[in-house]
């Protein structure tokens, strides 16, 4: 069974104490599903609070002092989100990965996977690599379609 799964991209966060996290290596991916344990889920927020830590700009109010408020002002204040991270394809018969999170294949583009889900959208795939016969397909933005 083909399966496509979102994916957050994780860094190591051994210093960081604002509630439970699990531990990761760095570029490894966390699966986002309905099974998450406290500690995942706690990761999981910890990753997308800290991508959109940013310097605060008047409409988004400043920046409160105490260290739980700082780390959280982006992730309370932005009206859109970034996560790093994607989309994971794969087959589950053979554990052969067809598509990889990265760059092209953002958590925020996951509209764009609609067309490729209902069958008008294979243009947005371009080959990865091939090997041993096999095509591994990344996701492609829309001004490298071209």
């Amino acid at each position: 069974m083909i399966v496509m799964r979102p994916v957050l991209e994780i860094f190591a966060a051994d210093d960081f104490a604002l509630w439970p996290v699990g531990k990761y290596e760095s570029y490894g991916y966390l699966v986002l599903n309905g099974e998450l344990t406290p500690a995942e889920v706690g990761t999981a927020v910890m990753q997308i609070a800290d991508c959109n830590d940013f310097e605060p700009e008047e409409k988004h109010g400043p920046c409160p002092t105490d260290p739980l408020g700082t780390f959280l002002h982006g992730l309370l204040t932005m009206p859109d989100l970034f996560a790093a991270g994607g989309f994971r394809v794969t087959d589950n018969a053979t554990a052969t990965v067809f598509v990889e999170p990265g760059c092209c294949n953002g958590l925020e583009t996951w509209r764009d996977w609609l067309e490729v889900l209902n069958g008008t959208g294979l243009r947005l795939l371009r080959p990865r690599s091939v090997l041993d016969g096999r095509t591994s397909w990344r996701h492609c933005p829309a001004d490298a379609r071209r």
